[in-house]
């Protein structure tokens, strides 16, 4: 009989090296302020789907169908010009830069990952989609002031050019998390942006 083996997985879109570190560089004062831990530059990127314990077969039953439907939608462009946090008000937990509006491509690409992996009984998200980066996670007391600097930074705009999406998988340990990219998917380049 076949152990099925299981792994934790999410699709998410890659900030890239030079946007990342373009990020990590304009919100480094983040560092000296107590009680926020920073996430490493090189896991900056944009959660579609988060599935969490994921059969490794599925990434194989569902290749072909992510491959022709994801890649139909064009590539875009998403600006990365607001800031906030998760929860908002006095006490957050994530801090985090985005965009509250969101392009019909991405749109469509989180659509049709909740279509498919709902036929797979994984639930769609309750909460609004929200498309950010988390620059940093508040982990134990921090100060007022520290949050008010994030939220007020005067930062230049910056934007993602998404051209794939990816399923990663993410293994847990003490130093913290490690992505490790399963499956990239292509986004349509010729009727994109």
């Amino acid at each position: 009989m076949n152990e099925i083996h299981h792994i934790r997985s999410f699709f998410a879109l890659s900030c890239g090296e030079d946007l990342s570190r373009k990020l990590a560089d304009d919100f480094k004062f983040l560092k000296a302020c107590p009680g926020i831990k920073p996430t490493p530059f090189h896991e900056y990127h944009i959660t579609l789907k988060f599935l969490g314990k994921t059969s490794v077969d599925l990434l194989e039953k569902t290749a072909e169908n992510l491959h022709q439907n994801i890649g139909q939608i064009p590539s875009f462009s998403l600006k990365l010009n607001t800031t906030g946090t998760f929860p908002r008000g006095s006490h957050p937990k994530i801090l985090w830069i985005g965009n509250r509006h969101i392009p019909l491509p991405l749109q469509q690409i989180v659509l049709q990952l909740n279509l498919l992996f709902k036929a797979y009984g994984y639930p769609r998200e309750e909460s609004r989609f929200k498309p950010h980066v988390t620059l940093a996670r508040v982990k134990g007391e921090v100060t007022k002031t520290c949050i008010e600097r994030f939220i007020h930074t005067e930062y230049q705009p910056t934007v993602l050019r998404a051209k794939d999406i990816i399923w990663y998988e993410s293994q847990l340990s003490s130093a913290g998390p490690e992505y490790i990219e399963r499956m990239r998917i292509p986004l349509n380049m010729e009727k994109g942006k």
